[in-house]
């Protein structure tokens, strides 16, 4: 598996190696507490649930004897993965969005369930039908992340799961700089300028990836001022 490789093939004095070494241990600890049907993936299509959909895929195989060869990837996309991946879809979504998680579904075997409704009443059914855990690709940058921990049960008041945050301590040039060494697809908005990604009514191109001089804009990974990551964002 190319995770698996490009993780083992990074000097062992690159910080990204022990940032990846232990998102894979996190997340095979969920693959080790629960089983398949017990376990689910909430993928947005955005740049950090592209990323633990890779980490999970990794620990997956790693944790239940997967092959790392050439095919795994066609391999694992004929016979579907063991875990539930849902997106929740909305009229407010990029296209670029939705055909980017349709296209990772099929590559990967995904299966990735579409969900209808509001999100609490979407997991509430995802728990009623088995869930117990649920992994997620937030950062402690983001907005809802205060308070996190890396396994974190439900906020009250929500449907009772296990929230898995394996890339929790990562930063912005941490979810780039594995994205690029695995040579991972990811949503063509993010080669556009857009360097955080909502609906189209509350997401703009970051005007500090404009180049002036050329009047068009530069890839997200470009971005230098982690801070400014949200900067196009209402």
């Amino acid at each position: 598996m190319e995770v698996v490789r490009a993780w083992r093939g990074l000097r062992e004095d690159d910080p990204l190696k022990e940032k990846v070494g232990t998102a894979i241990q996190r997340a095979r600890r969920a693959v080790a507490l629960y089983r398949d049907e017990e376990l689910a993936l909430s993928f947005n299509g955005g740049k950090d649930s592209t990323v633990v959909l890779h980490i999970l895929r990794a620990a997956h195989a790693l944790e239940c004897g997967g092959s790392e060869n050439e095919n795994e990837n066609e391999n694992e996309a004929s016979r579907g993965v063991g875990w539930l991946s849902f997106f929740f879809p909305s009229p407010d979504d990029f296209e670029d969005i939705t055909a980017f998680v349709r296209d990772a579904s099929e590559d990967l075997g995904l299966g990735v369930k579409w969900m209808d409704g509001s999100f609490k009443d979407g997991l509430d059914t995802l728990v009623r039908g088995g869930v117990r855990a649920i992994v997620i690709g937030t950062r402690q940058s983001d907005p809802n992340a205060k308070g996190q921990d890396v396994f974190c049960p439900s906020s009250e008041g929500w449907p009772p799961f296990m929230r898995v945050n394996p890339i929790l301590d990562w930063t912005y040039a941490d979810v780039w700089s594995f994205l690029l060494l695995i040579k991972a697809k990811y949503c063509v908005l993010y080669d556009q300028g857009y360097t955080s990604l909502g609906g189209k009514k509350d997401t703009k191109k970051n005007d500090l990836l404009l180049d002036q001089e050329q009047g068009t804009y530069k890839p997200a990974y470009t971005l230098t001022q982690e801070d400014e990551e949200r900067a196009g964002r209402a």
